[in-house]
């Protein structure tokens, strides 16, 4: 019976590492989500600032500022999609830590029970190896 106990204990084990293997998946990802969205925000502020200077310009630098405000509207879209697909990533593993965590849950609980029943089985043992005490003396009439 101790076997099963330990293979619980060892599944608990294994399982909580993996946990911890998808936990740091999800802070890395929760970390270059934040990256993204810092970026995000630069971006736009420069597309801010850049509409914020009217003055007369050339034919030429026309054609530079739009092809500048399209390539920071097509940097702005790629880390939209970005960290929308971060985040949809990191609900999945957030998914997968649950689904650990509940499994290790259980193996812990298994175990529990199977050390309840060892200890149970010794104290059987114990009162069934111990003499018994009689109360009532036979043989003597007084």
């Amino acid at each position: 019976m101790r076997s099963k106990k330990r293979l619980f204990e060892l599944m608990a084990l294994k399982e909580k590492v993996e946990r911890n293997k998808f936990f740091k998946q999800s802070k890395s990802i929760v970390t270059e989500i934040e990256k993204n969205n810092a970026m995000q925000t630069q971006l736009k502020d420069m597309m801010a600032s850049k509409k914020d200077s009217e003055k007369t310009i050339t034919a030429l630098q026309l054609r530079s500022d739009k092809w500048y405000d399209f390539q920071l509207q097509e940097q702005i879209t790629a880390t939209e999609n970005r960290v929308k697909f971060l985040k949809k990533e990191n609900s999945q593993i957030t998914k997968k830590i649950a689904i650990r965590n509940q499994k290790m849950l259980k193996s812990l609980e298994k175990a529990d029970i199977h050390r309840k029943l060892d200890l149970e089985e010794i104290e059987k043992k114990n009162l069934l190896s111990a003499p018994t005490i009689n109360t009532k003396r036979q043989g003597f009439n007084s």
